[in-house]
């Protein structure tokens, strides 16, 4: 049975005094992993991969950017060219009485002086007219090579003063001027497609550029960010000196038996407290007790100088499924004082001077030993206690099913 249990009748309740809560010899806020050699290196090799996987981004867009340049060029360049200007054809004769399939204006037959003076129907062309030379090129040609046959034709009417002003152009003048008309649209398109893709390469060009520079500018944040982290401890002091709570691990121990002052009993009991203040405590190791049964299990021994416990209740399991109650006047502190306490703690959880939620167990021992040992809203798993005199303020007992 607990100490309470067996103290608790025939004592004289007695209100505790307020005190001041302890003071939090550690930073405020979550307990901190404390890093080991495992673990920088874990961080060098993620840096690594990071700084890998950024340049391997980079070439790929790189790649996909100069192919994207490439393709550009050859899709304006096969544009332009698939679709030519048609030139006049045979087959355009027709057409060419008009308006030619090139879009110039055909050419019209210089007016004779016979025509304006006696008004008769002009000649009509000779049904030997080369059909493939609807500009008259070749009969230039032929007046130019046989200026006899020429003059054994009737001759040229003299062109009037107006006609002489605005004399029409000769029939090189106006094959050159077609070829012109054909070719230019050409040019301007082959033009055209040059400065296409010069600029689809300027443009690539850009942003193979900045994707380089991305990359980069990621491996060198990636890093520093890795230098920072390896540099820097978790477990620096702050600017008031105070350092981190370490987080508890796990890690199993075989332990060390231990022969208690008297059997511990087969049942553990339990304490739930609103807060639970160890002073001059010494953490001595995982410890295996022999129960009256036989069988053994482990505890955290602590060796206490004094004791105050907050709202105490403490509970027993009985026989039968009862719950024995032990508890104190609500807003007491009971105390435990007069020589050192042993307890053998199976689990003891709450919050660590108040701020860090945390349990220590067998499997999960405190990673400090600190003297002074702070807890709110705390609940213990107690194997055993031992020693000291236990004070409850407004004690009173009860059972439940």
């Amino acid at each position: 049975m607990p100490t309470a249990v067996l103290m608790g009748m025939g004592l004289t309740p007695q209100l505790a005094q307020a005190k001041p809560l302890p003071k939090n010899p550690f930073q405020d806020g979550p307990c901190v992993t404390a890093p080991d050699d495992t673990s920088k290196e874990a961080d060098k090799a993620a840096a690594d991969k990071a700084e890998k996987e950024k340049a391997e981004q980079a070439e790929a867009e790189k790649k996909a950017a100069a192919e994207k340049a490439d393709k550009s060029g050859k899709d304006d360049s096969g544009k332009a060219t698939a679709e030519p200007t048609p030139s006049p054809s045979a087959g355009d004769k027709a057409g060419s009485d008009s308006d030619g399939a090139d879009g110039t204006d055909k050419a019209e037959p210089a007016p004779s002086t016979s025509e304006e003076k006696t008004e008769e129907p002009a000649p009509e062309p000779s049904e030997t007219k080369n059909p493939l030379d609807p500009l008259g090129v070749g009969d230039a040609l032929k007046d130019l090579f046989t200026p006899d046959e020429e003059k054994s034709e009737s001759p040229e009417p003299t062109p009037s003063a107006s006609e002489e002003t605005t004399s029409p152009e000769s029939p090189e003048d106006k094959a050159k001027d077609t070829v012109d008309d054909v070719t230019k649209p050409v040019d301007d398109t082959l033009d055209g497609v040059k400065d296409g893709v010069k600029d689809g390469a300027d443009k690539a060009g850009d942003t193979v550029d900045k994707a380089k520079e991305d990359a980069e500018k990621a491996a060198e944040e990636a890093a520093a960010k890795a230098k920072a982290e390896e540099s820097a401890d978790p477990m620096a002091p702050d600017e008031d000196g105070k350092k981190p709570f370490p987080c508890v691990v796990e890690k199993k121990v075989a332990g060390d038996a231990e022969q208690t002052p008297s059997p511990i009993p087969n049942q553990p009991w339990y304490l739930e407290a609103s807060s639970l203040t160890l002073k001059g405590a010494d953490y001595q190791g995982v410890v295996n007790l022999t129960m009256p049964n036989g069988k053994t299990k482990q505890s955290l021994k602590y060796v206490i100088d004094s004791t105050d416990i907050g709202d105490l209740h403490q509970i027993v399991d009985g026989p039968a499924g009862k719950k024995y109650h032990v508890e104190a006047a609500k807003g007491s502190t009971s105390t435990i004082r007069n020589g050192k306490t042993t307890m053998y703690t199976e689990s003891i959880s709450g919050k660590l001077f108040g701020l860090i939620p945390i349990t220590f167990d067998p499997e999960h021992p405190p990673p400090l030993n600190i003297p002074l040992i702070y807890f709110t809203d705390v609940k213990v798993k107690q194997a055993g206690q031992f020693g000291g005199e236990l004070h409850v303020p407004g004690l009173h007992q009860s059972i439940t099913d």
